[in-house]
């Protein structure tokens, strides 16, 4: 569910234009990089939960949720962040944190 909202909202953003349009465009702003960072990090833990076994699932998650928490704080640290990068890795920790505290809902019910 979270994937297809996350590609509704990515579409909504660009207007279904092309990324490499939108940038040489110069039409690239926060919001479509917070959108392009939530499909990302979601279409990636896909990916490895796709891969792994069942069990190791929550731990999976937690590891995807780590990096791309590691990967903003290190783009806070440098000098003069740049915008679209804050925004992107931001909308993948939201992105993931959301899904985790989803899974866990599931599994507490």
């Amino acid at each position: 569910e979270q994937l297809v909202a996350a590609e509704q909202a990515v579409m909504a953003s660009t207007g279904g234009a092309a990324w490499c349009q939108l940038q040489r465009d110069g039409r690239v702003t926060g919001g479509v990089k917070y959108d392009e960072g939530r499909l990302a990090a979601l279409m990636g833990a896909r990916r490895r939960l796709r891969a792994a076994d069942p069990s190791s699932w929550s731990q999976v998650l937690a590891d995807e949720l780590q990096q791309w928490q590691r990967a903003l704080t290190e783009v806070h640290a440098q000098p003069k962040p740049a915008m679209p990068w804050l925004a992107y890795r931001q909308g993948g920790v939201d992105a993931l944190t959301a899904l985790q505290e989803a899974v866990a809902g599931e599994t507490v019910s």
